[in-house]
C-alpha cells in the first residue's frame, strides 16, 4: 500500500472513529508533570487581559498552528525495516556514532561524544520527537484557546502512532540506538522514550476535550500498559534501570511519568523512595558535582538534564507522598547541592573546569527553568530572584511556563 492511500484509509478511519467522542470531567484529571491548578489559573489571567503569560501562550499558538498544518507521523514510514521484519517496531541509531573512514564501507560505526549523526534523523527517534511536540502543543493550545481543532489534530496524532494497526508503533524499544556494525539495539536506547512522560500528559489533558472515544481512550492506555510491563520486566529494562548515570534517572522519569498516568501509585512510591540510595548516593558528590556526568564531552549540559530528571521524577514522588528533596546522602550531597554548584557557574562559562564542546547558552536556560521549580519546591526566595533577575526576559516564550507553577 503506497504512502498516499495508507493517508487516505487512515483520514477516513479517523473521521468515523471519531464521532462517538466522550469527554472526562476535568475533576479526573491526573497529571504527572503539569500542575492542572497552576494551569487553569494561567487560562484565567489570559482570559481576563493582560497576562505576563501571553509571550508564551502566542508562542504556544504558533507552534499548534504549525502542527495543525502538518501531517502525521508513525514508525512505519521509515525506509529501513528492522531485524524482525516489521516496520511496526520502533529503530534508531545512537546518536554519537559515525562511519569509520578509515573503513570502505563505514563499519563497524565510531564514537564520537557529543557529536550528533544525522543519518539518526532518517530512522523513528525524529518521527518521534516531532510526534510528541505536536501532541503536546495542540494538547496546550486546546486548553488554554478551548478551540477544537487543536484537539481533533492531537487525537488524530495519537490514532496514527499508537491505534491504527497499518501505522502503530509495537510497545518495546528493542531497536533503540543500535549501532552498525556492533549492535542491532541496547538498553540504552530506552532513554528515547524520555519524553513519554511529558506525552502521557498531554494524553490525560486531551481526554478531557471529548477528541477521544472511549475505545481509543482505553486503546491508548493499554498500549500503556503494554510498554510499562516491557519497561519493567524486560532485560533492557533491568540494565537501564541499573546503570549508574543520566541513564537510569530518565529511567525513572519515563517509568514513573507513565505508572502515574496508570494509577500505579504504589509502583511511583517505591521507585521515588529508591532513589535516594540508588541515585543520590552514589552520583552526586558533598560539592553537588556530578561525576558520572562531568567525564561527558558535555559535561554542563549532562549534568543540568540529570537534575532535571531528578526534579522531574521527585514531583511524581511529592504526588505520591514521598520527598527526596530534603534527602542528603552519607557524604553530604543532595539535589539542591547539586543545583547550588551548576548555579555558581551562570555566566561564568570561562570557569567552567570541564568540557562543553557546544550548547552552553541553551544549557543556561535549562538550568534557569530548573532554578524556577526549585523556588517552589524548597520555597526559596533567592532562587527566584535568580530566575526574575537573570532568566524571566530570555524565557518568557517557553511552554513550561503555562504548565508549571512559580513561587
Amino acid at each position: 500500500m503506497t504512502t498516499k492511500i495508507l493517508l487516505f484509509v487512515i483520514t477516513l478511519a479517523l473521521t468515523i472513529t471519531g464521532c462517538n467522542s466522550i469527554k472526562v470531567e476535568t475533576a479526573d484529571v491526573r497529571l504527572g508533570g503539569w500542575d492542572y491548578s497552576w494551569m487553569e489559573k494561567v487560562k484565567d489571567e489570559l482570559n481576563n487581559g493582560e497576562s505576563t503569560f501571553h509571550p508564551s501562550f502566542s508562542e504556544l499558538i504558533k507552534d499548534a498552528d504549525e502542527a495543525l498544518e502538518g501531517g502525521v507521523y508513525s514508525v512505519t514510514f521509515k525506509n529501513l525495516v528492522p531485524p524482525s521484519g516489521s516496520k511496526n517496531d520502533y529503530m534508531s541509531m545512537g546518536p554519537y556514532w559515525w562511519p569509520d573512514p578509515e573503513k570502505p564501507d563505514g563499519l563497524p560505526y565510531i564514537r564520537r561524544d557529543g557529536e550528533v549523526n544525522p543519518e539518526r534523523d532518517k530512522l523513528d527517534s525524529a518521527q518521534k520527537n516531532k510526534m510528541i511536540n505536536a501532541v503536546r502543543s495542540l494538547s496546550l493550545a486546546w486548553f488554554f484557546s478551548e478551540k477544537n481543532e487543536y484537539a481533533e489534530k492531537a487525537a488524530e496524532l495519537l490514532r496514527v502512532w499508537f491505534l491504527n494497526p497499518e501505522t502503530l508503533m509495537n510497545p518495546h524499544l528493542n531497536y533503540g540506538q543500535a549501532i552498525p556494525g556492533i549492535t542491532e539495539g541496547r538498553f540504552i536506547g530506552i532513554i528515547d522514550g524520555r519524553s513519554f512522560a511529558v506525552l502521557v500528559d498531554a494524553i490525560a489533558l486531551l481526554e478531557t476535550s471529548g477528541a477521544l472515544t472511549e475505545d481509543e481512550r482505553t486503546g491508548l492506555r493499554n498500549w500503556f500498559e503494554e510498554y510499562f510491563h516491557w519497561l519493567t520486566t524486560s532485560e533492557f529494562g533491568k540494565e537501564e534501570d541499573n546503570y549508574r548515570n543520566n541513564h537510569s534517572v530518565a529511567y525513572d522519569v519515563q517509568a514513573c511519568g507513565i505508572a502515574y498516568f496508570l494509577g500505579k501509585d504504589d509502583y511511583v512510591r517505591q521507585k521515588v523512595g529508591e532513589m535516594t540510595h540508588r541515585r543520590i548516593d552514589p552520583m552526586i558528590e558533598a560539592d553537588g558535582s556530578q561525576p558520572h556526568e562531568l567525564i561527558r564531552t558535555k559535561a554542563f549540559g549532562y549534568s543540568v538534564s540529570n537534575l532535571r530528571n531528578f526534579f522531574d521524577t521527585g514531583e511524581l514522588g511529592l504526588k505520591v507522598g514521598v520527598d527526596m528533596f530534603n534527602y542528603e546522602n552519607p557524604k553530604g550531597g543532595s539535589l539542591q547541592k547539586a543545583l547550588d554548584y551548576l548555579i555558581g557557574f551562570i555566566g561564568q562559562e570561562q570557569d567552567w573546569p570541564y568540557e562543553q564542546i557546544s550548547g552552553w547558552k541553551q544549557t543556561e536556560n535549562n538550568l534557569g527553568l530548573l532554578v524556577r521549580k526549585a523556588a517552589v519546591i524548597y520555597k526559596n526566595e533567592t532562587y527566584q530572584n535568580l530566575w526574575e533577575n537573570t532568566f524571566s526576559g530570555r524565557l518568557k516564550n517557553d511552554w513550561r511556563l503555562l504548565v508549571e507553577p512559580e513561587l
